[in-house]
């Protein structure tokens, strides 16, 4: 039997490292894997790095602002989408794949569309609590779907769904928080707080921490701060204290989760997932342009059962953050609640459950 099989999403890394983290798992099976991604996303260059074997598509989505150049990409986009959705049928034909996985993105969109014309499975993992559009669209043509939210089951109503968490890198891995704090320079006599918005950090976010780094000083407050590379010398030029780390980009997450007595961050639903894994207490700013707004209903969930702190992010001004951060810090046996209720919504086994799933559809 042919063992090849596609899986196609990027743009963003919440689309991105569930296609890795599944494919990792169908490959230690005996599979093989080719991915599908997109030019213009992060993709291109971790396919690279991580000697995989990859299509990219000439491929991107509908822009929403009104430069000129999103103009243009509009006009082009139908051109863009022909070209890649022909491109799909040769490399179908091509490589003749057992199953098709679409993870998201429009990366995702024309393999899936592609694989129609054809008698093989086709799959989607949904990361987020509100369906993307690709998920919407195909939702009653692909075989099963793999939902990360079981919110999310209450919006699609139909068999082929399945709660079953967000599949997780295989490298993160719960180390010892004393000795991750050691290893970080922070000092284990301190609440250390994890800051990350995303692989290019929540300018927002960051604005608001930078203006306003004497609470963290004058409290004591130890950070780890992950500001995207576009702000890195700025902030680290002008932000020096003992107690603050300001990164460009976490590369071990692993250690960095692991030494953090609290998090803040946007609402991505890879990022609450990979934070019930490490039982994080958390406060969440939702992104409040997000499709759907699917940031907010994500945080809400979890909200919902007592394992996060929401701040919206118009209410930053107001000073919303930094009374929470003091509530929490002040009284540790709410932190120890939050992580508690955190650990309950961890869906550890996702990626062993939907690669089970993916092999018993192609049988």
């Amino acid at each position: 039997m042919n063992k090849i099989i596609f899986i196609a999403g990027g743009g963003t890394g919440g689309h991105l490292f569930p296609a890795l983290a599944i494919g990792d798992a169908l490959t230690n099976k005996g599979f093989s894997i080719i991915y599908i991604g997109s030019k213009f996303g992060i993709e291109k260059k971790q396919f690279k790095k991580n000697n995989l074997i990859y299509y990219l598509l000439n491929i991107k989505g509908i822009q929403r602002n009104l430069s000129i150049k999103s103009i243009v990409s509009n006009m082009i986009f139908p051109i863009r989408f022909a070209v890649s959705y022909l491109f799909s049928i040769i490399i179908i034909k091509k490589h003749n794949p057992v199953a098709i996985i679409g993870t998201g993105g429009y990366a995702s969109a024309l393999p899936l569309i592609a694989g129609l014309h054809f008698k093989i499975p086709l799959m989607i993992q949904e990361q987020n609590s509100i369906p993307g559009m690709i998920t919407k669209i195909m939702k009653n043509r692909v075989g099963k779907i793999f939902l990360g939210y079981e919110y999310s089951k209450s919006i699609f109503k139909n068999k082929n769904s399945i709660y079953t968490g967000n599949p997780l890198r295989t490298d993160l891995i719960i180390l010892n928080k004393e000795d991750c704090k050691r290893n970080l320079e922070f000092s284990n006599n301190k609440k250390l707080i994890l800051v990350i918005g995303g692989s290019q950090g929540a300018k927002p976010i960051n604005s608001y921490i930078k203006n306003n780094i004497h609470f963290f000083n004058n409290n004591d407050i130890q950070l780890l701060w992950q500001v995207g590379s576009s702000n890195y010398d700025s902030f680290n030029k002008n932000i020096k204290s003992k107690n603050i780390r300001i990164k460009k980009f976490i590369n071990n997450m692993s250690e960095a989760y692991s030494a953090a007595d609290l998090v803040i961050s946007r609402a991505g639903a890879l990022a609450l997932s990979e934070l019930t894994m490490f039982n994080k207490a958390m406060i969440l700013i939702p992104f409040p342009n997000a499709a759907n707004d699917h940031q907010n209903i994500n945080a809400k969930y979890l909200h919902q059962r007592n394992a996060c702190v929401i701040i919206n992010q118009n209410n930053l001004k107001k000073g919303d953050l930094q009374e929470s951060i003091l509530d929490l810090i002040k009284h540790n046996n709410k932190i120890k609640n939050l992580e508690k209720n955190s650990k309950l919504l961890s869906m550890p086994n996702a990626t062993k459950t939907i690669t089970k799933q993916i092999i018993h559809s192609i049988k």
